[in-house]
């Protein structure tokens, strides 16, 4: 599976959840989006820093194109509970003819066919 993945999902991987990890072993190619890598790099605590920049450069880093960004509006306004940065992520895979891997319903919930719920995981924010 080729996706876009969610950054509740990277920070469960990064914090040694076992379904996170066997998510992205799914995925034959993996995406974040420039949203995603901010939020996992700032939440990294100092002495973290370059060995989780390594990590995601395992990840193509995906921009915030007009496509994407128009995507993310309409998946908002469809959903007011889905947030800003997880907006991003899913308009980046239905841009990109990607899935979108998450752990969250929050804001999903009339998911497209691209979304694919990998485990049932708690809001990290």
């Amino acid at each position: 599976m080729n996706a876009v993945i969610d950054e509740d999902v990277l920070l469960d991987y990064l914090n040694g959840v076992p379904a996170a990890a066997q998510a992205l072993d799914a995925c034959a190619h993996r995406s974040i989006s420039v949203l995603t890598w901010l939020a996992v790099m700032a939440r990294c605590p100092p002495e973290l820093l370059e060995p989780t920049r390594g990590f995601l450069r395992t990840f193509e880093r995906l921009s915030i194109s007009e496509a994407v960004a128009d995507e993310a509006l309409r998946l908002r306004l469809a959903s007011p509970s889905l947030d800003h940065a997880r907006a991003i992520a899913w308009a980046a895979a239905n841009v990109n003819q990607l899935m979108f891997v998450t752990s969250r319903r929050d804001g999903i919930e009339e998911a497209g066919r691209n979304v694919v719920m990998a485990y049932e995981g708690r809001r990290t924010s």
